[in-house]
């Protein structure tokens, strides 16, 4: 039996053991057990797609997985099989988080593979890679994987959560990274076919006040200006901003492919309440900028576990540029 089958056979398993007294009517869930990020958000063949990080044995967080739902509407949902299983040489340990494009009608999954050197001592490296499919339901993992197998030299291990879109067909990768003085960024490949990527550089960094790390980093374009989307780890907290154990928030500016210049201002908090995290978005066939994030929180305390599950994503929403250019 392979990786796949097992993990579908066990979550299969896990879903009839479920207490469903806190399960949520219209939220993303997974059918049983761990789900957090959302991934590889996407249009495609006219259906929504959504995958999102997902341990289908336990309640628990491990070897990641990624889950998959699909939609006509982004209300009534339906279970396809998991999409990703970890277990290969590039990615060991998990199939962390990433994007979805789809390419001339071939759904492109890029994703981030995580690799224990010393799981005891949490040391780890991470790499790139990509996954296939023609009908939107079976992946398979690309033989030139990784297509990026180690960051830049002036950064840190943490190098994870693609993020992949199109302009002037050029694909283009951000991905969160974290200099060797232990600051959070944004860091940005080119290519012009998904398989061979090329460092163009710095898209944005923090300082010692925005955490030491960037997560599930997004850009795009929105009414004229660019958006830059980051869950940051470590921010502290500052009177009645960063409350929450960590935050998803933007930078918002003009940027410049020519020369790779975004020119931003502060980093904004997008949403003050507690549980939203990981935010990733997809612009649909309507022109919508929607939205979807991870609606609980690390280190928080998280009941459902009880009762065989554990986790949920946000209700999509419409990104739109409110005054004083506010997400």
């Amino acid at each position: 039996m392979n990786k796949l089958q097992q993990a579908q056979e066990t979550l299969d398993t896990a879903k009839e053991g479920i207490n469903n007294r806190y399960r949520l009517g219209y939220h993303i869930m997974a059918p049983a057990n761990w789900i957090n990020d959302p991934n590889g958000l996407v249009q495609y063949k006219g259906e929504y797609h959504v995958f999102y990080q997902h341990h289908p044995y336990d309640e628990n967080w491990g070897p990641m997985h990624w889950g998959h739902i699909k939609s006509k509407d982004l209300v009534h949902w339906e279970h396809l099989p998991i999409a990703l299983a970890p277990g290969d040489v590039y990615d060991a340990d998990g199939c962390f988080s990433g994007s979805a494009v789809d390419n001339n009608g071939e759904l492109t999954l890029i994703y981030t593979g995580h690799n224990y050197t010393d799981k005891e001592k949490d040391i780890f490296y991470q790499n790139q890679n990509i996954a296939v499919s023609t009908n939107g339901v079976t992946f398979h993992k690309i033989a030139e994987n990784p297509v990026i197998a180690e960051p830049p030299t002036d950064s840190t291990h943490h190098f994870r959560d693609p993020k992949v879109w199109k302009h002037e067909d050029i694909w283009y990768m951000v991905v969160g990274n974290s200099t060797k003085e232990n600051i959070g960024r944004v860091i940005l490949y080119r290519s012009p076919d998904l398989r061979k990527w090329s460092y163009v550089g710095v898209l944005a960094q923090g300082d010692e006040k925005l955490g030491f790390m960037w997560e599930c980093p997004d850009f795009f374009e929105l009414d004229g200006k660019h958006v830059l989307m980051i869950s940051p780890q470590g921010i502290k907290k500052d009177g009645d901003l960063y409350n929450n154990l960590f935050q998803t928030g933007y930078l918002i500016g003009d940027y410049n492919y020519e020369t790779n210049e975004f020119i931003h201002g502060s980093f904004n908090e997008l949403d003050n309440g507690h549980d939203f995290y990981a935010v990733q978005t997809l612009l649909d066939e309507k022109g919508r900028r929607i939205a979807i994030g991870w609606m609980d929180m690390w280190e928080s305390d998280m009941p459902t576990k009880e009762d065989g599950w554990c986790g949920a994503l946000t209700l999509p929403r419409e990104v739109t540029l409110g005054e004083n250019d506010k997400v």
